[in-house]
């Protein structure tokens, strides 16, 4: 007997079958330098298959986030006051770190998934700075 083929397809014109691409999916989240929201996101992720994770705040213990799973590539800067963080936990997705914007409190990767280029950014506000200089940190972004 022959097993279904559970891939997402789609028919057109009755006689060509194409694969869909699978969504990708994230999840964004401030941890606030939290263990206990750590041990939550990373059940959560598990639970929803989620591909990239975005972080504010991530708790750091030896110039690594605590509490990632080590399968899962991790972006941050290794600096002490490191408040932006992209977890892939997708292994079929390739990451380059694009360094020219990399900071403390932001991230950019160029990502590849399923013959797709796309841009990623994590980005901590600091409430105690003007909101036009973080937002001129974006535009900075969107024009590289």
């Amino acid at each position: 007997m022959a097993q279904a083929d559970n891939s997402r397809k789609r028919t057109i014109q009755g006689h060509k079958t194409i694969k869909l691409q699978a969504p990708i999916r994230y999840i964004q989240i401030n941890l606030q330098h939290s263990t206990a929201a750590t041990d939550n996101i990373m059940k959560l992720i598990e639970q929803d298959k989620s591909d990239i994770l975005f972080i504010q705040e991530p708790v750091l213990y030896q110039n690594r986030i605590a509490g990632i799973i080590k399968s899962h590539r991790n972006y941050f800067s290794h600096e002490d006051k490191c408040r932006a963080a992209i977890i892939i936990t997708n292994n079929k997705m390739d990451a380059v770190l694009l360094k020219q914007l990399f900071k403390p409190d932001s991230v950019l990767l160029e990502l590849r998934y399923n013959n797709t280029r796309f841009f990623a950014a994590s980005k901590y506000f600091d409430i105690t700075k003007e909101i036009e200089k973080e937002l001129n940190k974006i535009e900075e972004i969107i024009v590289y």
